[in-house]
């Protein structure tokens, strides 16, 4: 399998090596965008995540906590895609030629590559940092010195993914339309990205089950949903509270951003389709789930953990490619779909990498709550 990821990887490479040279290369570099973006923030709230369960000593499946930490074997190439992405600062932001004289000191090439990068070197450090002391086994259980320690870098942590992520949807996708702003954006991307985690997770939690890797009962796995369903009424409680300040204060350069997506097609469409699949049947379901005892079968929750991905992933899509161009397309050509593939190949290796070199994932017995 590992093979086929990388022969995905390398196709997906191509892909955008190419579109990135043609006459489309504003629909190539959207979908790099839109993909760098989901991935980044996946794999780095997968550690924030341990850190919540570190400094809130939750003791009800040290597995899960061990499988969250996974996924910062794509922080090294999120950082080097993030650095990649240098290269089309042309064709993405428009100020990069045509500075915004009241934005100049914000929206500089130099200083908004700059604190990215930095920014993200840094709390990707701190997230592997973090990873190593929680992963140590060869500290005995209990011992004061390593929780004090894991603690401090558990605060570092969850300050530094904070300030990263919500820059991340200030800068590379607010940023994409400097005449629109949101002061809630920066909050939105974090939260939607926090649900997007847990809905890895809890695929992640029901597949090291399935295949013996790891021993989480029931009622762990209910608790991954719980937090999974939290997360989706908190994702569309900042959307609601974002869209009503601007649909009551009616100011055309604030509503253009909304009526370009919600009204005119296809747009249209895919905003629908993000809140049925990506909110309403998640929400319906967890909340039967969540109302009986936890049940032994987790298919429809690995369904709808699906369902929520593939929603905000086109959340994505629907607030990058408009911004970037007004005649933008539907991103489901066979390149678009390869690059796709090649971000989702890149995720799955570097994270194989990572499970196979620390072995995070250990068939511990159930501690209880």
């Amino acid at each position: 399998m590992t093979s086929v990821w990388g022969v995905l990887a390398a196709l997906g490479a191509v892909a955008f090596f190419l579109g990135a040279r043609s006459a489309d290369a504003p629909a190539a570099w959207s979908i790099y965008l839109v993909n760098l973006v989901f991935w980044s923030a996946l794999a780095v709230t997968g550690p924030a995540i341990a850190a919540m369960m570190q400094l809130t000593e939750a003791r009800w499946s040290p597995s899960v906590r061990r499988i969250a930490v996974t996924t910062v074997g794509f922080l090294p190439v999120s950082f080097v895609l993030l650095v990649v992405l240098f290269a089309g600062r042309d064709v993405l932001y428009s100020w990069v030629s045509h500075p915004i004289a009241v934005k100049a000191a914000w929206l500089n090439t130099k200083f908004f590559f700059g604190r990215n990068v930095v920014l993200a070197l840094v709390c990707f450090t701190t997230c592997y940092a973090f990873a190593g002391a929680l992963l140590r086994d060869s500290v005995p259980p209990g011992d004061e010195r390593d929780r004090a320690r894991r603690n401090r870098l558990a605060v570092i942590v969850l300050f530094l993914w904070i300030i990263t992520v919500s820059l991340w949807g200030f800068d590379f996708v607010m940023a994409l339309d400097p005449i629109w702003y949101s002061g809630l954006f920066g909050g939105y991307f974090v939260v939607s990205s926090l649900y997007t985690a847990f809905c890895l997770l809890a695929i992640l939690t029901i597949r090291a089950n399935s295949r013996g890797v790891a021993s989480i009962p029931p009622a762990a796995v209910q608790d991954v949903a719980k937090l999974q369903f939290a997360m989706s009424i908190m994702w569309m409680y900042f959307f609601w509270s974002q869209y009503l300040v601007i649909w009551y204060g009616n100011v055309p350069v604030e509503t253009r951003f909304f009526v370009r997506r919600f009204f005119v097609q296809p747009w249209n469409t895919v905003a629908w389709f993000v809140l049925i699949v990506g909110w309403l049947i998640p929400f319906a379901y967890l909340l039967k789930r969540l109302t009986g005892r936890p049940p032994q079968r987790h298919g429809p929750l690995f369904v709808v953990a699906l369902f929520g991905l593939v929603a905000i992933f086109l959340e994505r899509v629907l607030v990058v490619f408009p911004s970037v161009s007004a005649q933008s397309r539907l991103p489901f050509g066979p390149r678009d779909l390869a690059i796709t593939i090649g971000f989702l190949s890149l995720f799955a290796l570097s994270r194989r990498w990572f499970m196979r070199r620390y072995k995070p994932v250990l068939n511990l017995p159930h501690t209880g709550h």
